[in-house]
């Protein structure tokens, strides 16, 4: 059995840790660089704020995750298979908190997504097959 309040509560410190991650990367990237006399240090740090930004956006994407799997523990739905309503095992919850579909569900989706992405590469192999 999982105890869902103290997921909460672990869920809620690292939600309020990405934020405070967040706020810093704001902080940082406001800091106003006067143009480098070089071209490539210039480049250099547009690089390494582009990065950044990346990392953030992947938080800002757990960030829902959290936030959204919070939701379901206030209303009950925390354990519950968004797709056939049947209970998520709780190891895979141990394991996963944030899953909202059974193991099952799950694997029909990555099975569904594998045949997708063959069709798009045979499709593409073959529109430029010109002999």
């Amino acid at each position: 059995m999982i105890d869902k309040t103290s997921l909460r509560r672990s869920l809620v410190r690292r939600m309020e840790s990405l934020l405070a991650s967040a706020d810093d990367t704001i902080r940082k990237l406001k800091v106003n660089h006067d143009k480098f006399p070089d071209p490539f240090d210039q480049a250099a740090l547009e690089v390494s704020k582009n990065i950044e930004l990346s990392c953030r956006l992947k938080d800002w994407d757990l960030l829902l995750d959290i936030k959204e799997t919070i939701l379901r523990i206030d209303h009950g739905l925390f354990g519950m298979c968004d797709h056939c309503g049947r209970q998520i095992s709780p190891k895979r919850l141990r394991v996963a908190p944030m899953s909202r579909l059974c193991v099952d569900c799950q694997e029909k989706m990555e099975n569904r997504k594998k045949k997708i992405r063959h069709v798009n590469r045979e499709s593409r192999s073959i529109a430029y097959n010109h002999a």
